[in-house]
């Protein structure tokens, strides 16, 4: 029975250095890809970027930089199988606060989007310390959910995607709302205290 023994050793030298026949044939599986549409809502996010947010009241700016710009396909496998079934697209921006080290609530944010599995299901998260709220994009992008214009310190913008958390942690500097656009990105967050950050 030497040709299982030769047949093992050479998948397990393919999953270490690839020097057997690559074991997983990933040519022809199945790839779902964002939109162009969905892809554009994290283009405001380029790797070091710097988004800054300002209080009125108190004048405190807080600024953050795009510390991780990640766009890339991701294999997906099913069950015990190390093999992927199928590629999906998938996207996560880290931004890191500048000003001062913050808080656990107010220290880093992340925008994820991924489209699961095939183009019907589409999830998007931010998160903004341990805040998480879902994003509706997809169904923002085929016209289910519209957008509504807002004004922010001053400023008038035509579509806002707003979103509230009913999981946030207890305490005044948790992040509660959260508005953005397609084109600006994160605009403006409310914390549970009522202070306001306004993207400046």
């Amino acid at each position: 029975m030497r040709f299982p023994f030769v047949y093992i050793l050479c998948v397990g030298l393919a999953l270490v250095s690839s020097g057997c026949k690559k074991v997983c044939d990933t040519d022809d599986i199945p790839q779902y890809s964002l939109t162009p549409g969905l892809r554009a809502w994290t283009a405001p996010y380029p790797k070091d970027a710097v988004l800054r947010f300002r209080n009125a009241t108190t004048g405190y700016v807080r600024s953050y930089r795009v510390t991780e710009a990640e766009n890339k396909m991701d294999g997906v496998g099913a069950g015990v199988n190390p093999c992927p079934t199928y590629n999906q697209e998938f996207t996560s921006h880290i931004l890191q606060r500048t000003d001062s080290t913050g808080n656990s609530e107010n220290k880093s944010m992340q925008l994820y989007t991924v489209v699961a599995g095939n183009t019907t299901r589409v999830q998007s998260r931010f998160n903004i310390g341990n805040t998480s709220v879902s994003l509706p994009l997809k169904e923002v992008e085929d016209g289910t959910q519209s957008l509504s214009p807002a004004t922010f310190a001053g400023r008038t913008y035509p579509a806002v995607l707003g979103g509230t958390t009913s999981l946030a942690g207890s305490g005044s500097r948790v992040v509660v709302t959260l508005y953005m656009t397609k084109a600006e990105g994160l605009i403006r967050f409310e914390e549970r205290g009522g202070t306001v950050w306004d993207r400046q």
